[in-house]
């Protein structure tokens, strides 16, 4: 269930078997203290024929203890100014001595994000990298797990599109709906890059009221005419990927907006979501609305199939695989008869499994 963050390793070496700081008060660990005097006596020893994700338990330690004197901040600060240049199999002794300092270490790896990069993320990547595939500042911050949230959302609202980009990535790794929010603001990201990221991630919330509240936020940005016209387009393209049936007769009214890229992504979204096209004529569209409005996505994709276009038959057959997982969508070269048979075969599914 969201809300509950996945089980992910942190980092190895990060948290000792008896760590020194469990004397300290139970709850958050983000908590403005100095760090212990005896910080540099601190040692990790790695249980024997343990694996080592990072390979942190060969790193050396760290053994320089804090100057006299020295606040939380400078320590955060130095620890993190070591910790950005160091590699994957290093940064474990390090990001064990920013634990304690909390919120001081937090601000310190926000304002390094995302630092020097271990891999670049491909767009020809198969999967989300992981934070500590990605860097130092972007391992360290996700070991602070729900702690991290704030500062990733700001770093999410930020002027660089890299670190937009790379803290949208880390949240990958949460499955909490405090991160709705953020995600719904870098869906309307200027990167496309960063939307990409952020509707992959969005989507896994789709059972969520917050998720549902994000859908409407998305839907009053697309009409507002206040808002500027790129931010408006995104937003009806994030409400297109993201398949939000609701926002069909939405579409229809903005296929008149007097913008014409407007009525262009309305009409595209059209298509997308019911698998028919009347163009940009509203009248047809609203009587279709009337007649078939009240009805599920699923049952418009049953319908598209039968439409006499081919590009519309077979956006409704991979619509309706993705959905249903009930038959292999159709290939380009297949003609109408196929199609025509293959919705017998879902009409016949929908009418056993939702009966009237």
């Amino acid at each position: 269930m969201v809300g509950q963050k996945p089980k992910r390793p942190l980092p190895a070496g990060v948290l000792p078997a008896e760590s020194p700081w469990t004397e300290e008060d139970p709850g958050s660990r983000v908590r403005a203290k100095a760090p212990r005097k005896d910080d540099a006596s601190v040692r990790f020893t790695p249980e024997p024929g343990s694996q080592n994700q990072l390979g942190a338990a060969h790193a050396p330690e760290s053994h320089a203890p804090p100057a006299p004197h020295q606040t939380p901040a400078e320590r955060a600060k130095e620890l993190v100014d070591e910790l950005i240049g160091l590699g994957p199999d290093e940064i474990a002794p390090v990001v064990r001595r920013l634990l304690p300092l909390g919120n001081f270490a937090l601000e310190e790896i926000a304002r390094s994000f995302p630092g020097p990069l271990w891999r670049p993320s491909l767009a020809t990547d198969s999967r989300l990298p992981r934070p500590e595939e990605i860097s130092a500042s972007a391992a360290a911050l996700a070991t602070f797990e729900g702690e991290a949230i704030p500062y990733l959302a700001r770093l999410m609202r930020g002027p660089n599109p890299q670190a937009r980009y790379y803290a949208t990535l880390i949240c990958g790794g949460y499955a909490n709906t405090e991160l709705v929010e953020p995600l719904t603001q870098v869906a309307l990201d200027e990167d496309r890059e960063c939307r990409r990221v952020a509707l992959h991630l969005l989507s896994a919330y789709q059972h969520e009221p917050r998720y549902r509240n994000a859908l409407g936020e998305l839907r009053k940005c697309a009409s507002d005419i206040a808002q500027p016209l790129p931010t408006r387009r995104r937003a009806i393209s994030a409400l297109t990927q993201l398949r939000d049936e609701a926002s069909a007769a939405l579409f229809v009214d903005l296929l008149a907006d007097s913008d014409r890229g407007i009525g262009t992504a309305s009409r595209v979204g059209l298509r997308v979501l019911t698998a028919h096209d009347f163009g940009f004529s509203r009248d047809p569209w609203l009587r279709w609305l009337s007649e078939r409005g009240h009805e599920i996505r699923i049952q418009w994709l049953i319908e598209g199939l039968g439409d006499s276009r081919a590009n519309i038959r077979l956006l409704a057959s991979r619509e309706l695989w993705h959905l249903t997982r009930f038959l292999q969508p159709l290939s380009e070269i297949a003609d109408r008869n196929e199609f025509l048979a293959a919705q017998q075969h879902y009409q016949r599914w929908w009418a056993k499994n939702h009966p009237q």
